[in-house]
């Protein structure tokens, strides 16, 4: 509770105490010349009991302001988050994102940008380095250009695509930019591919634009799974 708001309720209280005492000498000296020394101490107890309750008054509305939200000891709730969100980290970088979209990124130039609208509802998003696997593994016609990562979960958009992108790097020689590629891990019940944990997956290539300086993919869903950049033909 703020000082002064102590000090301003102290003195609230003091001045009820000495109205009530006031009140009931007052009411004690009018008994007192009407209706005797019995009536003067009949008086005197309703003084008292005013000068106890009176107080009481006094500070009951910040305490009853304080259970239902509008004590003035008690703090404002903070505003919630607008606008669209923005996380970096070293590794991992995770965030709830909701209709007002954000992007997340990686210190390695991985990046994540979650549309306005995408979402239909709040999501926790997380974007972080992935463990080793073969998405470009095939050394006669694919090669790998940057680390893979996981994005989880698996999400598919409601409005514009979202976009993964990761700084763009010099094409191999023999390649050309049409041969760019994003891999995507997606389950795969019947066929064989990597195993992860288990679960048969297999790898998915779409198409990517240089932009900006960047490698970008533009995708209307997520997998879940993890993730590359590299060239195939």
């Amino acid at each position: 509770m703020p000082r002064t708001y102590r000090s301003r309720r102290r003195a609230v209280n003091a001045g009820l105490l000495m109205l009530g005492w006031r009140v009931g000498s007052r009411l004690g000296e009018e008994t007192e010349s009407k209706g005797g020394p019995e009536a003067m101490i009949r008086m005197e107890k309703l003084a008292l009991v005013l000068s106890l309750t009176l107080p009481l008054f006094g500070c009951g509305g910040s305490q009853a302001g304080s259970t239902t939200g509008g004590g003035l000891d008690e703090e404002p709730p903070p505003s919630a988050h607008a606008g669209p969100v923005a996380v970096s980290g070293s590794s991992e970088a995770r965030a709830t994102v909701g209709a007002d979209g954000g992007t997340l990124s990686l210190q390695n130039g991985v990046r994540l940008e979650i549309p306005a609208g995408a979402l239909d509802e709040p999501t926790e998003i997380t974007l972080s380095h992935g463990a080793e696997g073969h998405a470009f593994g095939d050394r006669e016609r694919q090669r790998a250009l940057g680390p893979i990562f996981t994005i989880v979960p698996q999400l598919r958009s409601s409005g514009d695509p979202f976009v993964v992108s990761v700084p763009a790097q010099p094409v191999p020689a023999g390649y050309s930019e049409d041969d760019l590629a994003f891999a995507m891990e997606e389950v795969d019940e019947e066929q064989r591919a990597i195993d992860v944990l288990g679960t048969q997956t297999r790898w998915e290539f779409y198409p990517v634009v240089v932009a900006n300086g960047r490698l970008e993919a533009h995708t209307m869903g997520l997998q879940g799974n993890r993730a590359q950049f590299g060239v195939a033909r």
